[in-house]
This record gives structure tokens, sequence and C-alpha cells, in this order.
């Protein structure tokens, strides 16, 4: 090897181990995405602890969809149903029908009480989400990604 070729080699070489420790990178972060988006199969991990334990039976209920096309604003629906009136101690589910990321994050974005109840977190397409409340009352929810996508949950 010449003078004049060995800086090249080496950045070559540099170049080459640096790429794999982008991939072992990249690699981790979509891993630790997957987990994220398997909790979502069966709940939520960032509800409020009144959420998470329930002292009443809870009970299968009613799935709301999140309608193709909601991404765009003039889509014709959003969620489906927008509103919803439920038991206490019955379980919502919401599927994401679209083919866009969602999210159902309870508040609003302008309330400042965002995510406080619950918060999906990041849906796919096709994934679901569920709630079971454990208190009555009225919970407006959102998707952060498209804020304009509003829906409601009573809880008698």
């Amino acid at each position: 090897m010449t003078n004049k070729t060995l800086p090249l080699v080496l950045a070559l070489a540099i170049c080459t181990v640096m790429s794999g420790l982008i991939a072992m990178q990249l690699t981790a972060v979509f891993a630790m995405g997957n987990a994220t988006q398997a909790g979502n199969q069966s709940g939520n991990q960032n509800q409020s602890s009144a959420a998470k334990t329930s002292t009443s039976p809870t009970t299968s209920g009613p799935t709301v969809i999140i309608s193709p096309g909601s991404s765009s604003p003039s889509n014709a629906k959003f969620f489906d149903p927008p509103k919803l009136t439920v038991s206490k101690g019955t379980t919502v589910t919401w599927k994401n029908g679209d083919s866009t990321m969602h999210t159902v994050t309870s508040g609003s974005a302008q309330g400042g009480e965002s995510g406080t109840v619950f918060d999906s977190s990041y849906l796919t397409g096709g994934k679901t989400f569920q709630w079971t409340p454990n208190s009555t009352g009225t919970f407006d929810y959102y998707c952060t990604l498209h804020p304009y996508m509003k829906g409601q949950v009573v809880v008698n």
C-alpha cells in the first residue's frame, strides 16, 4: 500500500464501522417502538392510578373506530361513534381503522389536562387501546397528532 492510498483505506474502514453502529442503534430504536405498540394491545401503561385500580368488576364493552381518512380535517368522521355512554367498569376499546398513526388521549389540546386520565400512545393502523373507567363523569378525548379529532365518553 502506498502512502497515498492508506488514508483512503482508513476512511473507508471508519465509514464501514460507523454505518454498522448506526444500523445497530436504529434496530434498537425500532425494537423499542414495537414493544410500546405491543403494550397498547392489552391496555394503557400511562393510565392514572385511579384508572388502573378498579374495585368494580369490569365488563367488555363497545369499540370506537378511528375512521379511515381521519388524518384529513375534511373527513366526514373521526371517531365512530364520536360520543359514547357506558357504565362504570365497562371496558372501552378504540381501534385504529386508518392507515395513519393516531392517539387516543384524554382531555383536549387547549385544556392543559392532556393525557392525565388515559393515553394510548401512538397507535398504528389496526392497533387497539383499551380503557376501563372506575369513576363516573364526562371524559373528552382527542388525537394529539390531529387535534381536530375529538370524542367523548360519558360514564354513568
